[in-house]
């Protein structure tokens, strides 16, 4: 009777000790996790949705991705090979699938006259080109021209002396945030950039300027609080003036306490009266 109680609670004892071991095993696992989606929550709530079918590599490359994952997207984009949804996209050799299944992606299938466009040279691994290999149709003769920073593609932009794959996306990143680039100096608001400015890059860059789509008085609540340079409570503040007092002026909301820590003066070329 003693012998059999005793067997048990040393069964019971060896039980708590596995559970607690495989605790201690697991737990380092279950935390990387938690970094990694941490990470990726963040990293995609500062990126739109990615075009699966249509990144250069220069993007690619600059994805938070194992490299193996990397070149498989890339070779399948240089294929044109289309991938069609999130169970093809997970099954690329190498792929994250916590980074799949965390993001937002569009499946469009490439274009065909984008698809003739897309040589081998276009899709070579960017950390693997030097400076002095012609690396996109703007260079000539080690020569970089002229580029519209509202038209230019990552690659071209790699081709700046100074400008790598990770500039290359921030710069397309700050475009997509605020629709265009306004000035040549808005560059400057990528800290990257900022601090390694070079002189040369005031005259390979430039801007047409455009007319703001938004309006002061006429825009939606809707579109101007999805405007990158307005917050809630500032659309509000807007809107609120309007309709009780007509018409706003920016000489009036620059005295507004909503605005006191805005450079009104920039948003003035995204926002007309």
């Amino acid at each position: 009777m003693h012998q059999a109680k005793a067997q048990i609670i040393r069964t019971f004892q060896l039980l708590i000790v596995a559970a607690l071991a495989a605790t201690i095993w697991l737990r380092p696992a279950a935390e990387a996790r938690f970094a990694r989606l941490g990470f990726l929550a963040m990293w995609w709530s500062e990126h739109p949705a990615l075009r699966v079918n249509q990144l250069d590599s220069n993007t690619i490359f600059t994805l938070p991705l194992p490299e193996a994952a990397k070149k498989s997207w890339w070779y399948r984009c240089k294929k044109s090979w289309t991938i069609k949804d999130l169970l093809a996209l997970k099954s690329l050799p190498g792929m994250d699938t916590l980074f799949v299944s965390t993001g937002n992606f569009d499946f469009t299938p490439i274009p065909p006259q984008q698809k003739e466009q897309w040589g081998s040279s276009s899709w070579q691994n960017p950390k693997l080109i030097p400076w002095d290999e012609p690396k996109s149709e703007h260079v000539t003769n080690n020569r970089v021209e002229r580029l519209d920073l509202n038209e230019v593609d990552s690659a071209a932009l790699v081709a700046v002396r100074g400008i790598g794959p990770w500039s290359a996306h921030a710069i397309i990143e700050e475009r997509s945030r605020w629709g265009y680039f306004s000035t040549v100096s808005q560059l400057r608001k990528i800290r990257s950039l900022d601090a390694r400015w070079k002189k040369e890059w005031d005259s390979v860059f430039y801007v047409v300027s455009r007319t703001p789509k938004l309006c002061l008085n006429t825009s939606s609540f809707i579109d101007l609080n999805n405007f990158y340079g307005f917050r809630f409570h500032q659309v509000k503040r807007i809107v609120f003036y309007r309709e009780r007092f007509g018409p706003v002026l920016w000489k009036e909301l620059v005295l507004w306490e909503e605005f006191s820590d805005v450079d009104t003066t920039f948003l003035r070329h995204y926002v007309s009266e």
